[in-house]
């Protein structure tokens, strides 16, 4: 990935911020590697430690692969949610990688969903 895409995944994390509600942005790599985004600002992490962080970046792209292997048969994934106590978890594929969101639990994914295929389409980089 260059400077230039890099930068611009960069700034559309900062724009998601925005939305109200939103704790986390990111985009991982299939890997599960953060290649952009991260915490809002004046945000507390629920979880600290950077290397459960990292493992649960890596369990999410691996579930998304692992989903992906229907998508002749049932059609493609636009989204996958995960509903929790504390935060709401949505993972979005974006060509080869992840569009990775937390959001406070009162907060509507669907509409969030929309929002967020809204303002990346805009720059022409999400592929549903």
């Amino acid at each position: 990935m260059g400077i230039k895409q890099f930068d611009l995944y960069d700034n559309l994390c900062n724009q998601i911020f925005q939305i109200h509600g939103i704790r986390f942005a990111a985009i991982i790599n299939n890997r599960g590697r953060k290649i952009a985004g991260g915490f809002g600002n004046e945000i507390i992490p629920l979880e600290k430690d950077q290397q459960k962080i990292e493992m649960l970046f890596m369990e999410i792209a691996l579930d998304m692969s692992m989903r992906k292997e229907f998508n002749n048969s049932l059609g493609n994934i636009h989204a996958i949610v995960s509903y929790r106590d504390k935060a709401t978890i949505i993972a979005i594929p974006n060509r080869d990688d992840l569009i990775l969101l937390s959001i406070e639990p009162e907060l509507d994914p669907s509409k969030i969903i929309q929002i967020i295929h809204q303002c990346f389409m805009k720059y022409k980089i999400l592929e549903v």
